[in-house]
């Protein structure tokens, strides 16, 4: 078993990333439900430049007539100038708030925790709680080399 000096990346790296969801779940410490950031590829951040671009520009036209018929308009803007804030936050996080399945490993030789999507990406790191530094079953059969 490869001596693990600190938590991966991406869990199952060499496994097709179809199955690593089923492999996680079967050998994961527990399964959490929790709010995370999923990382945008490459073009789901294309789409959200050009939609927070095509936003600003409505946002910028209503504006404009705004300042002829400023009370008729100010009910378009705000939905349009929240969708902007909440694109630009999600750009600069790299990513959109998400809940579903997260699979936790414990990895006691080092003391940390790590929780891994679906995909087996990374999404949170953190220290191991006194409660799970207790040896679980799947700890020790990954220790020893003895999962199936």
């Amino acid at each position: 078993m490869k001596e693990v000096t600190k938590v991966p990346e991406i869990m199952l790296p060499d496994d097709p990333r179809e199955s690593r969801e089923q492999i996680m779940r079967d050998s994961c410490d527990q399964i959490v439900e929790k709010f995370y950031t999923r990382k945008f590829s490459t073009e789901e951040k294309q789409l959200k430049n050009a939609e927070y671009c095509e936003v600003g520009m409505k946002r910028s036209a209503l504006e404009q007539e705004l300042r002829e018929v400023s009370a008729d308009l100010k009910g378009k803007i705000k939905p349009l100038k929240e969708r902007q804030d909440a694109i630009l936050d999600e750009i600069k996080q790299g990513g959109e708030q998400v809940q579903g399945d997260t699979f936790k490993f414990v990895f006691e030789e080092i003391g940390k925790v790590g929780f891994y999507d679906t995909n087996g990406y990374l999404v949170e790191e953190r220290d191991m709680t006194q409660e799970e530094r207790q040896r679980t079953l799947f700890q020790a059969m990954r220790k020893n080399g003895t999962e199936g």
